[in-house]
């Protein structure tokens, strides 16, 4: 733009020239000939700046609401109109700015796309708030179920008012607020259900007695425990949430050390079964009854190696039992078999000596 008035001077020569004579000419167009192809741009991209002003405004508007309806997950709810936004945006990016005409353009596809943003904003606000409470009462719901109402209810009560206090913003229109703030009411909500996981988890260890197998890993879920209700207690919900998290993920660490050395054994006892079965041939005897052991035991290796020990402990615990049954029928049907054989020979030697005494007595009666 500052250009222009440096080269009207020049652009009036330019003008000029062509009157002069031949022999200057050629030399005259040549030089002529950058200046002019200098001059075009310059001259369109005078603007006037508070057109430009205008131009960053309802660009920042467009950028405002794109980001408003990203936040809100839009795109998830209504992908095609979020697609259709995204042309408009893009369109106004692509739009020329080098004349007047061309920004007032661009300020109206910026627009445009800003109403397309807050369009699609509007039609998944209320999907979102759903969701997000549909989240929230699915965890209170599962922690009352459980009895945390009656076990702690000062810790219930504290996170359904937070829960209540993002609902009234959200009917304020309060957007961003309402989202912060029920963001941090799941937070609360998952805090809760981790350390009732948690408690869950520490008795079944303790019952088993699997605190041996990992007596590290169970010191240190103790104290992130209770850390995690004092940071609660203390409404430092962000440090409560991670170390309930830490509770319950080394917690599931020491029962899975657990159930990993019970699986082990029980799978040594399951194959050594599975053998003194095979020894006295059960898989043809009790062909049905072996095959259900032996489905469960290969069903435990497959858990075992994909680390589920506790499942595959239980499946080795019964095939182990089956296998064992599968044997004791197959011994029990040998023996009624060879019963019966012993049977049937001893009717059948009763049977020969009635027909010899029976032909004694005819040879006799003959005499």
């Amino acid at each position: 733009m500052k250009k222009f008035p440096f080269f009207a001077p020049f652009i009036v020569v330019l003008l000029v020239l062509p009157y002069f004579s031949c022999k200057s000419a050629p030399a005259a167009a040549a030089s002529s000939k950058p200046a002019q192809a200098a001059e075009a741009p310059a001259a369109a991209g005078r603007v006037n700046p508070a057109l430009l002003g205008e131009l960053n405004a309802a660009k920042a508007k467009a950028d405002e609401a794109r980001k408003k309806a990203a936040d809100f997950d839009s795109s998830d709810y209504f992908p095609s109109e979020w697609d259709a936004a995204e042309d408009q945006y893009e369109r106004a990016n692509r739009t020329p700015q080098s004349n007047e005409a061309n920004v007032r353009n661009a300020i109206a596809a910026y627009n445009e796309a800003a109403d397309a943003y807050d369009a699609v904003f509007k039609l998944a606000i209320p999907l979102y708030a759903q969701a997000r409470e549909d989240e929230i009462i699915a965890l209170r719901d599962n922690l009352i179920a459980a009895g945390w109402q009656d076990a702690f209810p000062e810790s219930l009560s504290v996170a359904d008012k937070t829960a209540v206090t993002a609902y009234e913003q959200y009917e304020a229109q309060d957007y961003y607020t309402a989202k912060d703030t029920a963001d941090q009411a799941l937070m609360m909500y998952q805090t809760l259900t981790n350390t009732y996981n948690a408690l869950l988890i520490r008795n079944e260890i303790e019952e088993r007695d699997f605190i041996s197998y990992d007596p590290d890993n169970f010191e240190r879920a103790e104290e992130m425990l209770d850390n995690a209700m004092d940071d609660y207690d203390a409404e430092n919900y962000a440090s409560a949430y991670e170390k309930s998290n830490e509770a319950l993920n080394r917690y599931n660490l020491v029962l899975s050390a657990g159930w990993a050395a019970h699986a082990e054994r029980y799978a040594a006892l399951a194959e050594a079964a599975r053998q003194a079965a095979l020894d006295v041939k059960a898989d043809i005897a009790v062909r049905g009854l072996f095959s259900e052991a032996d489905s469960l035991y290969k069903k435990g290796v497959d858990l075992y190696d994909a680390d589920k020990y506790g499942d595959a402990a239980k499946n080795f615990f019964t095939a182990e039992n089956l296998f064992v049954t599968a044997k004791e029928s197959t011994l029990e049907k040998r023996g009624i078999a060879a019963q019966t054989i012993e049977e049937a020979n001893r009717k059948i030697e009763e049977s020969d000596e009635a027909a010899r005494l029976a032909e004694l007595i005819i040879e006799g009666g003959a005499e």
